[in-house]
């Protein structure tokens, strides 16, 4: 029993060490592909789920309905689906990265939000040039 539990938690600690290395999200795929050790994606998606429900992860859908998944700042303090903040994804490079700019979620009486996502789709300054 313990072993797998050790295991486990070296995996949950690669695929935070993973999302921490890059400037932008990453998807379930991507996470994989940089897996050092053999995981396989349901073992992925698992980790990814238990990070969200303990918010440390957040997700966004893409343009393609992919999800995409960043490591959430310190003392984020916001439900984790309620995520108030801005997500670009560039057509070219098809980066989704998280922005700093927030967006006030609105009160909707006679409805009860569970979700939200804010993704704006252009170019990215790296692909402009």
């Amino acid at each position: 029993m313990n072993s797998k539990r050790t295991r486990n938690t070296e995996k949950q600690k690669l695929v935070k060490e993973i999302l921490s290395t890059v400037e932008h999200t990453m998807s379930a795929d991507d996470i994989l592909a940089a897996m050092p050790i053999k995981v396989n994606k349901t073992t992925i998606y698992r980790i990814l789920d238990r990070f969200i429900e303990k918010g440390d992860v957040h997700f966004v859908t893409g343009k393609n309905g992919k999800t995409y998944y960043a490591l959430c700042n310190d003392g984020c303090g916001h439900s984790h689906k309620m995520h108030n903040h801005i997500h670009f994804e560039c057509q070219e490079c098809e980066e989704v990265t998280c922005l700093p700019n927030t967006i006030a979620i609105p009160n909707l009486p006679g409805f009860t939000p569970i979700e939200t996502q804010f993704l704006v789709i252009g170019i990215c300054n790296k692909c402009k040039k």
